[in-house]
């Protein structure tokens, strides 16, 4: 019995703040600045510019814009980055909801890269959940993979039942599976990380056998951090995840002969900001190296 009224006390919880955020798009009618590349696909943003070396971050997280770059719409729980680098340059990339799928997005990435490849000596990818799946998916149309690091944080690379809202719907009770459908975007780029999708089907990463690949994989720690650890930690629970509350740990392993493999304890949530932090030191060292 008290198990029950905890389950029900959580998930009206988790209700109420779903409707919160649903109905509080903090960035509708925001002016997105320094777009430097925007189609059907992709939206990408310069957030710094420095030297020759070239960060591309891509954190998971869907917008939409208008013609004078007004976001229109965004994801529920969309917090736009705010992650510092040293001297490099970055761009960070998003995508829009009217998006082909991670097939399309990963070829018109890998075209953008391979157009301004001449004005860099080093290019480096940070994705974080389905950017990890869309930037390994890519590395195989880029060009000059000698000068090309990619790192995939939480990613999926064989998909997620989170992303599956059948398989959801038979896992969640009446009031976790609302709280899910408020949440859920199901434009193209969710619906290809369903395991069975045709994306997965087609998905080709061996593009990272030759460039340097560093694969962090995260799993929900024995304690909660915060109050959104605990929501994750409770839908890893109750959506069968085994993972980091979205991705399970099993489609999060993916290691060719040159992947360095990374594991932390973090949420699907912590886990971007912890795995940048790791991304910035290995960058740094290697750039002591040079």
């Amino acid at each position: 019995m008290r198990k029950k009224i905890t389950i029900f006390i959580v998930t009206a919880i988790i209700v109420g703040i779903a409707i919160f955020l649903r109905i509080t798009f903090l960035w509708n009618g925001e002016f997105f600045e320094n777009v430097v590349y925007k189609s059907q696909n992709l939206i990408i943003q310069q957030v710094a510019e420095g030297n020759r070396d070239l960060i591309i971050l891509g954190v998971g997280s869907s917008l939409s814009v208008d013609e004078q770059n007004k976001i229109v719409h965004h994801d529920p729980l969309m917090l736009l980055p705010d992650i510092e680098f040293q001297d490099e340059t970055v761009l960070s990339i998003f995508y829009p909801f009217e998006t082909d799928g991670l097939e399309d997005a990963g070829k018109e990435l890998s075209t953008y890269i391979n157009s301004i490849t001449p004005q860099y000596d080093s290019i480096t990818l940070i994705g974080h959940s389905k950017f990890g799946v869309c930037f390994a998916n890519a590395a195989r149309w880029i060009k000059q993979k000698e000068i090309l690091t990619v790192f995939t944080i939480s990613t999926p690379f064989y998909g997620t039942s989170i992303a599956d809202k059948d398989a959801m719907f038979e896992k969640l009770n009446w009031f976790e599976y609302g709280a899910y459908m408020m949440n859920f975007s199901n434009h193209k780029v969710d619906q290809d990380l369903i395991p069975d999708s045709e994306f997965f089907k087609n998905a080709d990463y061996s593009g990272l056998e030759n460039c340097r690949h560093i694969n962090i994989i995260s799993k929900c720690p024995p304690k909660s951090q915060s109050f959104l650890d605990f929501l994750l930690k409770y839908l890893d629970e109750r959506g069968e995840i085994n993972g980091d509350g979205i991705v399970p740990e099993a489609s999060q392993n993916l290691s060719y002969s040159n992947t360095i493999t990374e594991k932390i304890e973090a949420t699907h949530d912590t886990s971007l900001e912890m795995g940048v932090e790791m991304a910035k030191k290995m960058m740094l060292e290697k750039k002591k190296k040079r």
